[in-house]
């Protein structure tokens, strides 16, 4: 069985893209990225966002010489070999390859998916991600902070939420950022 992940990369004030929709300042450093390598090893299914997906689906296939550095190339050969799941109801299907569109989140499948999982499975995108967690889905969030304060726009956790929180881990970058990894206790 499977556990439910949601990880973000945020602003100290707790943003996932600023007041202009912006998430430039949120480019992980080599250390960072090689630790968020290691996070996305025992994750087999990503669960996407509209938005999230055109994202991250760059790592489907970048240009080449375009990544330029070691974590970036593994972390693409790690993101290929999971299956997607996008949740959209503007989407046509998409081409990549383990991708499947699901036309709204039914949290009974999201649940039966990661209960059926012999890994664990990550929902990301702060909206989509708000639904899981209200639900009681999620097992574990981990922040990705950055230091760069965005005062205001996309939050990473949703209004009203509450949760006991079970540091697991911690870990600190020479750019300033700091990984925190909780196991959730829903309220």
């Amino acid at each position: 069985m499977g556990r439910l992940r949601y990880g973000m990369i945020v602003s100290l004030d707790g943003y996932a893209r600023d007041t202009s929709g912006s998430f430039a300042w949120a480019r992980p450093d080599h250390d960072l990225h090689s630790f968020v390598n290691e996070q996305e090893r025992d994750v087999r299914t990503h669960v996407y966002g509209r938005g999230l997906w055109e994202t991250m689906r760059y790592w489907q296939d970048p240009p080449p010489g375009e990544l330029g550095a070691p974590e970036h190339d593994e972390f693409a050969a790690i993101w290929q070999q999971t299956d997607k799941v996008i949740v959209s109801t503007t989407m046509d299907p998409p081409p990549e390859p383990r991708t499947e569109l699901w036309d709204h989140l039914d949290l009974d499948r999201l649940a039966t998916l990661v209960r059926e999982s012999p890994t664990d499975v990550s929902i990301g995108g702060p909206t989509l991600a708000s639904h899981a967690l209200k639900a009681g889905l999620v097992d574990e969030i981990t922040a990705y902070v950055m230091p760069h304060v965005a005062g205001g726009g996309l939050p990473w956790l949703p209004d009203g939420f509450t949760s006991k929180l079970t540091l697991r881990e911690q870990r600190a970058f020479d750019s300033g950022a700091v990984a925190l990894i909780y196991d959730l206790e829903n309220l």
